[in-house]
């Protein structure tokens, strides 16, 4: 394809997270290049706020808009985001932009997937109107190429109390970073819809949680979790597996798995939740367990451990690591209101 060049360009790239950021935006040249080869006009790719906001200040208020906000990377997951999208509004609008924010220093920002011409094509194919690509200066005035975490901004969106909780407790800051960048893309972009995959789960939950505290007039729309046939939730991390952490992949879905099946079944102690999941964890020697978490699905905090676990909205979460990479998964479980 003429963009293989630049696509090898960011992949390259990956060595620092200077340089990756550096390289991981869509410059007006390459947009010209892109859209000419996809056959789509160039105004399809807005690559700045002011494009963004004259897209959007031109629709009629009474046109509903939906949002699909990416890192790229895409994978089926995120296509049946912009389906869900397509049906349901009459205008879709995606985007493309690795959250520095989000990652710690010793984190993989720099080594991040960046495909963003193979991504626009897949959006483009799969229902979004329009894609929102800025860049990190844009996005974060005063940042620097290789600035993550706090070093992007001073201004944040805490979330009070879920670095105590699975994922949060497992990367501190994280979700400091996902409210912030997700709070400005809302602000910007000022959807009706906002489309998250469920298996981001404390992800949705801290965001759905923003919305209803700072009065965001989005509705918040979480998707099932799309799965490989062997049951790993799909993931822009799941390159990162060897041929044999890959097959070890899905018993992490397993493990969750059975643990529904055991509450499904009529078991409500945590302790003995908990155990059913551990065990085929822990018969995995290629990975280390960060955390198994039973936990209010509209919260996040984790259930009273001496107290029955509850009848409806709970989540059940899992994260292991490889050493050079991490997966996550979660299961609902009860009635979800």
């Amino acid at each position: 394809a003429p963009w293989a060049v630049a696509t090898r360009d960011l992949a390259s790239a990956a060595g620092g997270a200077g340089d990756a950021a550096r390289n991981a935006f869509v410059t007006p040249e390459q947009r010209k290049e892109i859209c000419a080869t996809l056959g789509v006009p160039e105004e399809r790719v807005m690559l700045s706020i002011a494009e963004l906001r004259a897209w959007r200040t031109s629709l009629p208020h009474t046109e509903s808009v939906g949002f699909v906000p990416t890192m790229g990377a895409l994978h089926a997951g995120h296509l049946s985001l912009l389906d869900h999208s397509r049906k349901a509004n009459d205008h879709t609008v995606s985007s493309i932009f690795v959250n520095p924010a989000q990652f710690a220093p010793h984190e993989d920002f720099g080594k991040y997937p960046r495909q963003p011409a193979r991504d626009l094509e897949l959006m483009f194919a799969n229902g979004a109107d329009r894609v929102f690509v800025p860049h990190q200066q844009d996005m974060y005035p005063g940042s620097s190429f290789g600035q993550t975490s706090t070093q992007v901004t001073k201004t944040h969106v805490v979330p009070d109390g879920i670095d105590i909780e699975s994922e949060g407790s497992a990367r501190p800051g994280f979700f400091r970073g996902v409210a912030t960048v997700v709070c400005k893309l809302l602000n910007l972009v000022q959807p009706t819809r906002l489309y998250l995959g469920q298996k981001d789960g404390l992800q949705v939950i801290v965001v759905r949680r923003m919305v209803r505290d700072l009065n965001i007039p989005t509705e918040v729309k979480p998707c099932d979790t799309v799965r490989e046939e062997d049951g790993l939730a799909m993931s822009s991390r799941n390159v990162y597996l060897s041929e044999e952490q890959r097959r070890a992949a899905p018993s992490l879905y397993k493990a969750l798995s059975a643990v529904r099946e055991a509450y499904d079944a009529g078991e409500r102690s945590y302790d003995a939740l908990r155990k059913v999941g551990q065990a085929i964890l822990d018969s995995e020697p290629v990975w280390r367990t960060e955390y198994l978490s039973i936990c209010n699905g509209l919260e996040g905090t984790e259930v009273d451990a001496l107290q029955p676990v509850p009848d409806e909205n709970v989540m059940v979460s899992a994260a292991v690591n490889f050493g050079n990479c991490r997966i996550l998964d979660n299961v609902l479980v009860g009635r979800q209101t």
